[in-house]
């Protein structure tokens, strides 16, 4: 491979040969001239969360095309320099912008223009589209002004006047135009189309587990795989894809939309993104919650961990399979961990802190419910933070949260949600709590008592303590421990309802609803957003699975 004796390390381009392969690298400042030869370049579309596409005057020392109108930013990859990396760079060098959902939009254009000073431009520069969510600080250098504009009127404009833009931009608009909707997601939608999201959410999960399984597989080669059936990306596909609720997918969506966010349009892609990571961070919490309480079932099905265990029971000549069993759920639920960090890893920094905190909550969450179970502990205070850490915060206040970011929510806006978001996410582990402890196992996948068997520190365990006596007091004592006499379940399921305690839970849960809904009713939430909010809450607090 040729190399110009003046390239500079760091700063040259890729030359091509005419079939696009790779044939060399020159120096970026001395490439172009009256004989450019072909080499490899990008152009980027940002678009701003209301669609509109940034339009950037290039500054009027630029060696070519001085002072004309073009697209937001063009450049080169660096050689060895990954394309949507040498994107981010270059995006952030001339724009001061992050870009989020990027997405390669002509995979194969290429060009050839010559400039009226003569220079040639001589490019196969592949056009990727971007959200952007912030105001461009140029650099003078490159950029001498900028413009937001509707996609229609920009289109309109370069073709009544294509030579006040450059020429790359003009054919790459003609080639655009027809694909456009179906890229960034079209004309806005109905705030109500929430069916929409969930099923776009869906698709995104499975479009994120093919690229996992395609990772995964650059790693794991030819080594194969034992004992299993299928490798792990492939098992928690199955899981992920078996069935589930989707509130923090519905909790997201309205959430953005309460915050004034429109449904089509650039921030619903970082909504959808946040929501789609929501869900796999919840099988995450799922399988190593199963793990931790040494579930047998979850949504009709085996856990993960008892899966597993049956597996190398079937196939295994070595090693206790139980121990086996809880080794690759907690495998398998770290992957899960580490695909939704992914999906949050390409959004704005403003929703990675909030998921941060989210995770870091959770966890709490989680260590609080175990070290309070083996310290026996039923005080009322405790039982209601540990249902909020561990449940309400991750279902409900955090997703209303990253959808009201997603919608660049005004700080009015994001503290109504979130205030509102605490009562939902409470009244929805109230009724965790009761389905835990009389669900039917038709509806909610586990069996009926599971949460009393294994006596989890829940609000129903804390008032159980204070009004229970006697034989019943005793009963609950026992609860999760190997004391536990195989009637106890059922005994003690009526001895709550007959002591007021599922009522008292009841009562918690209507109260939480209507101060949730006193915090809706701030005039600065959208009112199609805060109806769908309202109806999303009542089905959390009021299911039956």
């Amino acid at each position: 491979m040729k190399r110009s004796r003046h390239a500079i390390d760091g700063d040259c381009v890729v030359l091509l040969d005419e079939d696009g392969r790779p044939a060399g690298e020159a120096a970026r400042l001395e490439v172009h001239g009256t004989d450019t030869p072909l080499h490899l370049a990008f152009s980027t579309y940002l678009f701003d969360a209301q669609g509109r596409v940034l339009l950037t005057r290039r500054a009027i020392d630029k060696l070519t095309w001085p002072g004309v109108w073009t697209n937001s930013c063009c450049g080169h990859p660096r050689p060895g320099e990954a394309m949507e990396d040498a994107i981010r760079r270059r995006v952030r060098e001339e724009l001061g912008l992050d870009v989020q959902m990027l997405t390669k939009a002509l995979p194969d254009f290429r060009y050839r223009a010559v400039d009226a000073s003569g220079v040639v431009e001589n490019e196969i520069c592949p056009v990727y589209l971007a959200f952007v969510d912030s105001e461009p600080t140029p650099h003078p250098g490159e950029v001498m002004d900028y413009r937001w504009v509707d996609w229609e009127s920009f289109v309109s404009g370069i073709t009544a006047v294509p030579d006040v833009y450059s020429p790359w931009a003009v054919l790459q608009v003609a080639q655009l135009a027809p694909k456009l909707p179906r890229l960034i997601g079209g004309p806005p939608r109905s705030p109500s189309d929430v069916a929409a999201c969930l099923a776009e959410v869906d698709a995104l999960i499975v479009q994120e587990l093919q690229r996992l399984g395609d990772t995964w597989n650059r790693f794991a080669g030819d080594i194969g795989v034992d004992v299993l059936p299928e490798d792990l990306p492939q098992w928690l596909e199955s899981i992920m894809l078996a069935g589930g609720k989707r509130f923090r997918v519905a909790m997201t969506y309205w959430g953005f939309v309460a915050a004034g966010g429109v449904p089509g349009r650039a921030g619903y892609r970082s909504m959808m993104q946040a929501a789609a990571a929501l869900e796999t961070l919840h099988l995450f919490a799922l399988i190593h919650d199963d793990v931790m309480d040494c579930s047998d079932s979850r949504r009709n099905r085996p856990t993960a961990h008892v899966e597993a265990a049956e597996w190398h029971r079937a196939s295994a000549k070595t090693g206790e399979p139980a121990r086996f069993g809880e080794n690759l759920a907690i495998l398998l639920g770290d992957l899960a961990h580490t695909l939704a960090d992914a999906l949050m890893d390409r959004l704005p920094e403003r929703l990675r802190r909030a998921w941060y905190d989210l995770c870091i909550e959770l966890i709490v969450g989680q260590r609080a419910d175990l070290t309070s179970a083996a310290a026996g502990r039923r005080d009322l205070m405790h039982a209601k933070a540990v249902a909020r850490l561990k449940s309400g915060a991750y279902t409900v206040t955090r997703p209303l949260q990253l959808g009201a970011l997603a919608a660049g929510a005004s700080d009015e806006a994001l503290d109504a949600l979130m205030r509102a978001g605490e009562d939902i996410g409470q009244a929805f582990a109230y009724r965790d709590d009761i389905l835990g402890a009389w669900g039917d196992p038709a509806r909610t996948g586990k069996p009926s008592g599971d949460d009393l068997a294994e006596g989890k520190e829940t609000v129903i365990m804390a008032l159980a303590a204070g009004r229970l006596v006697g034989e019943d007091a005793d009963r609950l004592a026992r609860m999760g421990s190997e004391r536990m006499r195989d009637d106890d379940v059922a005994i003690l399921q009526r001895a709550l309802v007959e002591a007021g305690v599922r009522d008292e839970v009841e009562r918690l849960i209507d109260k939480r609803m209507e101060s949730a809904f006193a915090h809706l009713a701030s005039s600065s939430l959208d009112p199609d957003g805060v109806a769908g909010l309202r109806e999303a809450a009542r089905t959390a607090a009021w299911r039956e699975s």
